[in-house]
């Protein structure tokens, strides 16, 4: 019976607890502020709850610890003088303060050395911040702290991104309020910038950074360019000085360094000055035939390229087992053909079983086979091209002597061009007047024109790492320059200016 009896008073003591609303254990007799603040010669109403609800201060108790610094009378203070006093509250048995301070005026500072915002940083790097001004009791207070943190001593810690306003606010003889809009941006991956540019001499344009991802914090962005003929400001603008190659390096950092290499192009047609080609004008070649219209190196790239006009066609020539020559630049089937074998380690009755089925609109051409290289000169004489043959494979002397027979057949003199120089060095023994370029996968060197000269070669390179004082220099030796590969024409358009002999392009130019 007294365990029932028990069970019940505990059960009554329970439901008691629930019914008393969560508020009303929580509520307290409490300043609406723990601290505030008053301007000398002014008056201000402090507000008191007593458990949630507003009281009357007219049934308060009000005390102020220096009525000579500040008065208190039914709830509203008015400051006399600069200082802080405690403004004491009773009400109904219970005793609160609150610290007010009292100031002459209010005084608009900055944070040192942040006159501007906002201020810019991301999580792991906290920002110190103090005022310029201040008086002796400062207070700092972050609008989210989900954000960012700022200490008693204005240490701002960021949390996660986002932007966030940091606040200082400090009394002495005066009230002094400094406030800061603080950007924690994410972690800095990369920029892109233009990979190229083409200015003519005394034209300006701005560089544009981005910055990915796009909310990255970056603290710093700066240029620098290899040489005068192009000045770049702090902010990106280019002007160009002088005609020539000019790389400018942007360097975006944002705890670690990322770097981006422009090039410019400085040309001086609007001034009527440019250089001339050996054979006064520039030679415009077509790279693996209309390659953007037909699978490269086919029959159908050469034959549109025919139709549309060109003057120079390129491909590629490779020896197959069995002597045959034909066109094709990877030394494996795989990427074109979609089978993974050598293709110099095949005969060409074995190649004509597998077609050509990758490249721009392949479809279209069914059962287009590799084409050998009599094909080829058969399709240049159709439209009047000037073969420009690149030899891809190790021709031995046997080799060398069989291709210089086959080209024998084109109507115009071909350009006979390669990488490797052994196979050139054979065909210049034998055949005395074809135009013959040797390839430089870097920049023409002086060591590299000797040889040049040695064996009769032109020279061929890389657009991007000639300069229009190298064009000069090969040209004092009666060398002519070749440059690949052009998808721009304003580009094509800068060196011709520049005098280079023959520009590989990717389409009509």
């Amino acid at each position: 019976m007294r365990k029932k009896i028990r069970g019940l008073i505990a059960m009554v003591i329970l439901l008691i607890c629930f019914s008393v609303p969560a508020a009303a254990a929580t509520e307290s007799f409490r300043f609406e502020q723990k601290t505030d603040s008053v301007q000398v010669g002014k008056t201000k109403e402090l507000t008191v709850y007593n458990n949630g609800r507003k009281v009357d201060p007219k049934k308060v108790q009000w005390k102020s610890s220096n009525p000579k610094l500040a008065a208190i009378s039914n709830g509203k203070v008015t400051a006399k003088s600069w200082g802080n006093v405690q403004i004491s509250a009773v009400y109904g048995g219970k005793k609160i303060s609150c610290k007010v301070y009292t100031y002459n005026q209010i005084i608009y500072t900055d944070f040192t050395g942040y006159k501007t915002t906002p201020i810019k940083t991301k999580k792991g790097r906290t920002v110190q911040l103090k005022p310029e001004k201040h008086g002796s009791t400062v207070f700092y207070k972050s609008s989210n702290t989900k954000i960012a943190t700022v200490s008693s001593s204005g240490v701002v810690t960021p949390k996660t991104t986002g932007t966030v306003k940091i606040t200082c606010i400090s009394f002495g003889k005066n009230r002094y309020i400094a406030s800061a809009k603080v950007v924690v941006g994410a972690e800095l991956k990369s920029i892109s910038t233009s990979s190229e540019i083409v200015m003519n001499k005394g034209e300006q344009k701005t560089l544009k950074v981005t910055v990915h991802p796009a909310n990255a914090y970056v603290r710093t962005i700066t240029y620098a360019t290899s040489n005068s003929a192009v000045t770049v400001s702090k902010t990106g603008k280019i002007t160009a000085k002088a005609p020539g190659l000019v790389k400018i390096t942007v360097t975006a950092d944002g705890g670690k360094k990322i770097k981006n290499t422009i090039q410019v192009y400085v040309q001086d047609k609007k001034t009527g000055t440019s250089n001339t080609p050996l054979n006064g004008s520039t030679g415009m070649i077509l790279h693996r035939g209309l390659s953007l219209e037909a699978p490269e190196n086919t029959l159908p790239a050469f034959n549109l390229a025919g139709q549309r006009g060109a003057e120079y066609v390129e491909t590629d020539v490779r020896q197959l087992k069995d002597g045959t020559f034909v066109i094709f630049h990877d030394s494996n089937l795989l990427r074109m053909c979609g089978v993974d074998k050598k293709i110099e380690n095949l005969t060409y009755q074995e190649v004509k079983k597998y077609p050509v089925i990758a490249g721009t609109n392949a479809s279209a051409y069914k059962n287009n086979t590799i084409p050998t290289l009599e094909q080829y000169l058969q399709c240049c004489n159709k439209y009047s091209m000037t073969p420009v043959i690149e030899i891809k494979s190790n021709l031995n002397q046997n080799g060398v002597a069989k291709f210089n027979q086959i080209i024998k057949k084109s109507r115009k003199s071909p350009v006979v061009i390669s990488f490797k120089e052994e196979p050139l060095i054979m065909f210049r023994q034998i055949n005395r007047t074809v135009s013959i370029q040797w390839i430089l996968r870097d920049q023409i060197t002086s060591a590299a024109l000797n040889e040049c000269v040695r064996y009769k070669f032109d020279i061929s390179a890389q657009y991007g790492c000639t300069y229009r004082n190298i064009i000069a220099k090969a040209h004092s030796k009666n060398i002519k320059v070749a440059l690949w590969l052009f998808t721009d024409s304003s580009i094509a358009d800068c060196y011709k200016n520049w005098g280079a002999d023959y520009l590989t392009c990717e389409r009509m130019m």
